[in-house]
């Protein structure tokens, strides 16, 4: 626990440059004027109004399949607020300077112990988790849902989304960096879009032997969303 404390210390540390606002129930700061910063990438630009921006840390989680290459199988991250950081000259540099926190964090301190952590001790400036859910539409696959339920909106069951994936480009930082993504909505009222950006690390090793145990892999990125009921 006290490893955990300490993390997460640490990347509250590095992810907040300003005080949380005295509201509960809105984003730290209001980012209803900014600019997604999408590059030199082909992602579609935004429909919708930004509303939301979450630092995620976490990890990508794969297995190997029968070809010797690993499959993507999920992911699981906890998101914080940095609303109040846009604009300020540590933004753009947010997930590789946290991506250093992270990735010297002891093994025993994994993305649940951070939720758990959150959990318990109600954290203001966490906005929710990320994770990986069974279709709701077609009832297989996966799909990736952004739940706030338990924290920036906690009691309201509608404060998630779980998404559709609709376009994707390698990350323009390397190939140690998992992609870029854009996706819509599939079902709840947190987004109408959501992008994956500035992403650190999350890629597995090329090869793998069929039968070895799943791997997690770290990683650091921002998520966007837009849109919204909230």
């Amino acid at each position: 626990m006290i490893s955990t404390f300490v993390v997460l210390a640490s990347l509250a540390c590095a992810s907040l440059a300003a005080p949380a606002t005295s509201s509960a129930d809105a984003p730290l700061c209001d980012v209803s004027s900014a600019v997604i910063e999408l590059g030199s990438s082909t992602l579609p630009t935004p429909k919708f109004t930004p509303t939301f921006v979450g630092l995620g840390v976490g990890t990508q989680n794969y297995t190997c399949a029968s070809s010797g290459t690993y499959t993507n199988v999920g992911a699981l991250a906890e998101l914080f607020d940095i609303s109040c950081l846009y604009g300020q000259p540590g933004f753009d540099d947010i997930t590789s300077v946290v991506s250093l926190f992270w990735n010297a964090a002891p093994p025993a301190v994994t993305p649940s112990e951070i939720i758990a952590f959150g959990e318990e001790y109600d954290l203001s400036f966490v906005l929710g988790e990320h994770y990986f859910v069974v279709n709701p539409v077609t009832g297989s696959g996966l799909n990736p849902k952004w739940d706030f339920t338990s924290h920036a909106f906690a009691g309201n069951p509608n404060a998630y989304v779980v998404g559709s994936k609709v376009d994707d480009v390698p990350a323009p930082t390397g190939s140690s960096d998992i992609d870029w993504l854009y996706l819509t909505n599939l079902t709840g009222s947190l987004a109408n879009e959501i992008y994956r950006i500035e992403t650190k690390g999350g890629q597995p090793p090329a090869s793998c032997t069929p039968g070895s145990n799943n791997i997690t892999v770290k990683y650091t990125s921002l998520y966007w969303f837009t849109g919204g009921a909230f």
